[in-house]
């Protein structure tokens, strides 16, 4: 065991690796006059006045956003100020750089400081996911005679839990005593980092942005006579930056500007000139530190350093936040850094992580995981990296920080090139894992598991063999690349089947189960999760048993056989109780669709209402966005186009979602634009035909197809209408296909249509196509109509018409159900008829082209006249007395019936509209 750093073999081993003297000012520099708060007037008013809502039971959030040295923290301390001797709640928290950053440190933060949060911190202290700590915290948070002023800083640094943690409490804020104060920086930020997308999910109606401005020339003139210096040049060389200036001013002049320190580090550095030589040792020693440190731990490396500390402190070089150490500002620490040599760096990190495991050791409870794994990688010590940071990133995973836990396992790879195979493989898969929970990676996380997987084979391991093959079939499938997902996933059985049955062994026979599954191969979908089922049960395995339940269930619905219904519910109820939270959004999700595509629409808003709360509850946005495309799919086969085509949108501007997750939505905006004779229609078609074709699900492929068939024959182009039907008989979709009776139906019927035999011979048909296909067409439109499908009733009309039974009577009814859809290439198919036919068809005019303010329902008037007002949504839900989420959907609706990009669009469309 290597023997620990001393602070005299520090001191020898840094004078050998330093490069360059540390620069003493030629004066000790003063304290200068107490920075006056100047041009933020206005801000604290605005929180001011959340806050005041906030005591009203109306939360909201702001955000302080600007540069590095803005002055966001010094905002954030006169808020406090104004606020001391308050009946006001203070949680604040700080997130901190470093390799990966504490999970929930903001948190851990206020834990500490705050006896009301045992609950959250007894959660925290047992590693709980997020979802867990989210609900505790929300549930103390909520007491209607406590307001909270919340505090999160340097949100730039946060780890995903806490990001998470933020954005589930932001989405409920507007009903609790809170005001959430964020800060962050925005000169560094890319759009595809986690905190862009976060903020640009805050919703409008209770967040508050700020972007904080430099200082005038006229402020910093006044913050030059307050310090007692001529302001000439001072502007011109700060720039208005608040820190730069302050700490100019916080040194004489004569000095100064003698000095005339170019950038804010060097002005930082100047100031600290007048610290003793051991003061400035001390804080070299800190600065490698990202965030606070307990005076135990620097005890630990410095003892008696108490003096040293209080005199940091008076130089405005350090904080003491309770018992712990901080620098004022991350830009003095950064410019004490920017100092040191790496080699300097990294014996200061060396013996950071020596005193780290010296106190664990004695259970003396340091630091987390994640800054020894931080302080190991700074220092090049491979060995203590690589045992260090799997643990680390264990403890961010549990919790939900999975981008940390990612970087840390990617840091612990950079290093393990001579490890033994089995560490290797390990790190590899953990790191797959880890990262496999953001988007953007596939390809990165794909390879990964591709290494795990022969390195687990150079390491006899076929258990983890298969196992890397059942997860990269996952990864595939939602790539859209079925034919690969098909291939790992047998593999990955093979494998298993000639070891002693476990675990794994029940996840990859569920695995191949969904995949028949959805490949519409019901009954290899029974065969392959009732195994799964048996082996489950026998192993005591309740996830699996719930995944291949459900899988079992679904498949006998979608075959055409009631007897799933026991099984589905039964999936349900058993993750339910386990809190198995990806089984039970997959439940509602297979229900709903099952209730949609069979046309019980009264169930399938039942599952739709329930899953929809379920999954927004634990804030589950990948399956919240496909049950809002099954919402869409429900709302246009009710003949609602607008109101699809709003959910629609709302879910493709979700960011983050794979090709697969975005079907249902993609395919309803492409029906409605080839419905309406939309231009961008058939770009969008060929787009979604193109993900759903490499998907190899029959059930996405289909509908597009008759789609591309119905448009062309509404257009009378029959040989482009069966040339779509003919690219549907030769798609390589694999053999033992099953098709729903409604797929079959409307298949058999568009054949027909077309003038092509429907080819039945071993297949169901749903009611109301039989009934067309045995010549009964308003027999038919009236079943259409009995299960609330409009569009389908006139399509029914037509063919009424077309077989001569009372023609005019089912073209009048196939106009007034087509009329309110908007439906103009389906009008004009209509007009053409009944010219061929020589009945009357009234004119088409402008059917189809997008509505305008008169075309808008008594509420979606009332919204508009609202927007006109400069309202927001949660204005016009109190107004109205509509819940939030209803408004939302109203003026989404409002949007795109009038074709607007934005509200102030809206406007201007509805007032350029009036009647004169």
């Amino acid at each position: 065991m290597r023997a620990p750093l001393s602070r005299g073999r520090i001191r020898q081993l840094d004078a050998v690796a330093r490069q360059r003297p540390l620069p003493v000012a030629r004066r000790p520099c003063v304290k200068g006059a107490v920075m006056v708060l100047l041009e933020r007037a206005e801000v604290l008013e605005q929180a001011a006045e959340a806050l005041a809502r906030a005591r009203a039971g109306r939360g909201s959030v702001l955000l302080l956003s600007g540069e590095a040295g803005i002055g966001k923290t010094r905002l954030i301390s006169a808020l406090l100020a104004a606020e001391q001797g308050g009946r006001l709640r203070v949680l604040q928290g700080r997130c901190e750089d470093g390799l990966a950053p504490e999970p929930l440190g903001p948190l851990q933060e206020m834990v500490a400081a705050a006896p009301g949060l045992a609950r959250v911190q007894s959660l925290l202290e047992r590693q709980a996911g997020v979802a867990d700590v989210a609900a505790a915290l929300l549930e103390a948070l909520a007491m209607p005679h406590q307001p909270t002023l919340l505090i999160v800083e340097d949100l730039h640094w946060a780890d995903d839990a806490t990001l998470d943690l933020l954005r589930h409490l932001a989405r409920r804020i507007a009903r609790l005593p809170v005001l959430l104060v964020l800060s962050c920086r925005d000169d560094a930020l890319a759009a595809d980092h986690a905190l862009a997308r976060l903020l640009g999910e805050l919703p409008a109606e209770v967040c508050d942005r700020v972007a904080l401005r430099r200082l005038s020339a006229q402020a910093v003139a006044a913050l030059c006579g307050a310090a007692g210096w001529s302001a000439a040049g001072v502007f011109e060389l700060t720039g208005g930056q608040p820190f730069f200036t302050a700490e100019l001013l916080a040194c004489p002049e004569p000095e100064a500007r003698a000095a005339m320190p170019a950038t804010s580090d060097a002005a930082a550095w100047l100031r600290l000139g007048g610290l003793t030589a051991e003061g400035r040792e001390l804080l070299e020693t800190l600065c490698v530190v990202p965030g606070a440190v307990s005076q135990a731990q620097i005890e630990a490396l410095w003892p008696g350093a108490e003096p040293l500390l209080r005199a940091c402190e008076a130089a405005r070089a350090l904080q003491c936040r309770g018992d712990r150490w901080a620098f004022r500002h991350e830009l003095v620490r950064q410019a004490l850094l920017t100092r040191l040599s790496p080699g300097q760096q990294r014996l200061h990190h060396a013996a950071w992580l020596d005193a780290g495991l010296r106190s664990a050791q004695r259970g003396a409870g340091v630091g987390a995981l994640a800054r020894l794994a931080h302080h190991a990688a700074e220092a090049g010590d491979a060995e203590r990296l690589l045992d260090l940071a799997p643990r680390a990133a264990a403890q961010a995973s549990a919790v939900g920080a999975h981008g940390q836990a990612a970087v840390l396992l990617g840091a612990a790879l950079l290093v393990a090139g001579t490890a033994a195979p089995a560490l290797q493989a390990q790190l590899q898969e953990s790191w797959a894992e880890a990262a496999g929970r953001e988007p953007g990676q596939a390809a990165e996380v794909i390879a990964a598991r591709h290494r795990a997987l022969v390195l687990w084979q150079r390491a006899g391991r076929i258990d983890k063999v298969a196992m890397n093959l059942r997860c990269l079939s996952r990864l595939h499938w939602l790539q859209g690349e079925a034919a690969l997902a098909e291939q790992h996933a047998a593999q990955a059985v093979e494998l298993l089947q000639q070891r002693p049955p476990g675990e794994e062994l029940a996840w990859a026979y569920a695995n191949r189960a969904q995949l028949h599954l959805l490949q519409d191969r019901f009954e290899p979908a029974r065969l392959w999760g009732e195994r799964a089922i048996a082996l489950a049960t026998r192993l005591g395995q309740r996830e699996v048993l719930s995944h291949a339940l459900n899988t079992v269930g679904s498949a006998q619905l979608f075959a055409g056989s009631n007897e799933g219904e026991a099984q589905l519910e039964r999936s349900l109820q058993l993750a339910l109780q386990a809190g198995f939270h990806e089984q039970v959004a997959r439940a509602y999700c297979n229900g709903a669709e099952h209730a949609v595509v069979f046309k019980a629409f009264d169930r399938a808003q039942r599952w739709l209402t329930d899953g929809v709360a379920y999954v927004r509850r634990f804030d589950l946005d990948v399956w919240t966005a496909y049950l809002l495309g099954l919402q869409a799919q429900l709302r246009l086969k009710q003949g609602r186009l607008d109101e699809a085509l709003a959910l629609a949108a709302e879910v493709l501007a979700l960011p983050r979602l794979s090709t697969v997750m975005t079907l249902p939505a993609l395919s309803v905006r492409v029906l409605v634009g080839l419905r309406r004779g939309r231009p961008e229609a058939e770009a969008m078609a060929d787009e979604a035909l193109t993900i759903a074709l490499a998907s190899q699900q029959r059930h996405r492929i289909l509908p597009l197809l008759l789609a591309r068939a119905e448009a062309a024959w509404l257009t009378g182009d029959v040989a482009a209408a069966r040339s779509w039907l003919t690219r549907e008989a030769t798609q390589p979709l694999g053999v033992g296909l099953d098709t729903n009776p409604w797929s079959a139906g409307a298949l058999a019927v568009w054949r027909v249509r077309l003038g092509e035999p429907a080819d039945l011979a071993n297949e169901r048909v749903a009611t109301p196509w039989l009934l067309e296909l045995q010549g009964q067409a308003a027999a038919a439109a009236q079943q259409w109509l009995a299960l609330g499908l409009p569009y389908e009733a006139a399509m029914a009309r037509l063919q009424q018409a077309i077989q001569g039974d009372e023609p005019q009577t089912a073209l009048d009814d196939a106009r007034r159900l087509l009329t309110p859809l908007g439906v103009r290439p389906a009008l004009q198919a209509g007009q053409a008829l009944a010219q061929r036919l020589g009945l009357r068809w009234a004119e088409v005019g402008d059917a189809g082209a997008m509505p305008g303010p008169r075309e808008l329902t008594p509420h979606e008037h009332e919204v508009l006249a609202l927007l006109a007002q400069g309202l927001g949504n949660a204005d016009i839900a109190s107004r109205l007395g509509l819940g939030r989420r209803t408004v939302e959907r109203h003026v989404s609706t409002v949007l795109v019936k009038l074709g607007a990009q934005g509200r102030s669009q809206a406007v201007t469309m509805a007032w350029r509209d009036q009647p004169r």
